[in-house]
């Protein structure tokens, strides 16, 4: 799908997110309801990972595409509905709340040929961030995009592109699941141990998420805080610590709280083939689930 991506042939976000979930269907499970909600919430679908244990990692997301105008690409992060002051990153955060999910963005980015003018002078192992394999669909949480734009400016596009990372890669068996260092000391021993170990499926996936999102933490100068707040019932980790740094919520409890120890009903609803209630389709575009994320390729349970 990323290939297509071109400026001659540039799609809209809602189309970029109809060829994803069709091409990828049976692997992802999904059900459309509508687009009103965007226009107030600044959300479009919920991802979600389901484990075949039930632990499900919830990930509310705005899609949006990584564009060029002659040499600048961009992100618009801070587009803003007539008659809205408020931005949709902040409307995305605040609808994240009621689904007590992890907020972010999926990114629309082509493939390499696409990228082939992107400048990015950071670091990204052994290759240019431009030319990752499988980034043309890339993940990165909210509060990734929100930095960027306060930080970055016009360069926030590419500096959450640089953050993001390829969906293809969340969960595949090649690639690496390296600790996330300087989160440990102090900490409850199951998350650190989250942290320290190899992770797979649903909890592996949101590892992924903050792990960029600590990246920036770890650089920020405001002392970090280790006193605990408790999170919604059903969360996997029920405490986390509360430090929030320059970031507009706790981190850690946001990208965390988005795992949860069981399925959500409305999660449910649709592998099951039922409408969720009014107050799920009334909020979102859709909710996309990928059953059997820690599964290993060719062993996954048929629905």
């Amino acid at each position: 799908m990323t290939s297509r991506l071109d400026d001659d042939h540039m799609w809209g976000e809602t189309t970029a997110t109809e060829i994803l979930l069709t091409t990828a269907a049976p692997r992802i499970r999904y059900r459309q309801f509508g687009a009103a909600h965007e226009r107030e919430h600044g959300a479009d679908w919920l991802w979600c990972w389901v484990d075949r244990d039930g632990t499900t990692f919830c990930f509310l997301v705005q899609a949006k595409i990584l564009k060029s105008r002659g040499k600048r690409w961009s992100v618009d992060f801070t587009y803003r509905t007539a008659g809205d002051e408020r931005t949709q990153i902040s409307k995305l955060l605040t609808a994240s709340d009621r689904f007590d999910a992890a907020a972010g963005y999926v990114l629309y980015c082509g493939d390499a040929q696409y990228r082939a003018t992107l400048e990015c002078d950071l670091p990204h192992q052994d290759v240019l961030c431009r030319d990752r394999d499988r980034a043309g669909v890339s993940a990165v949480s909210a509060l990734v995009a929100d930095n960027a734009v306060i930080f970055q400016g016009k360069g926030a596009g590419v500096a959450a592109f640089h953050a993001a990372v390829p969906v293809e890669d969340i969960t595949g068996p090649d690639a690496t699941d390296p600790p996330i260092v300087g989160l440990s000391r102090g900490l409850p021993e199951d998350l650190a141990h989250f942290f320290q170990q190899p992770q797979r499926g649903a909890r592996r996936v949101a590892k992924e998420i903050v792990r960029p999102v600590h990246w920036i933490r770890v650089r920020q100068f405001s002392p970090a805080t280790l006193e605990r707040s408790a999170l919604n019932t059903g969360a996997l980790f029920p405490e986390l610590p509360a430090d929030q740094g320059h970031f507009p919520v706790p981190y850690l409890q946001h990208v965390l709280r988005g795992l949860r120890t069981e399925i959500p009903d409305y999660v449910r609803d649709v592998l099951d083939g039922r409408t969720p209630p009014a107050w799920v389709t009334h909020h979102l575009a859709g909710i996309v689930v990928i059953t059997d994320a820690d599964a290993a390729p060719g062993h996954e349970v048929a629905s």
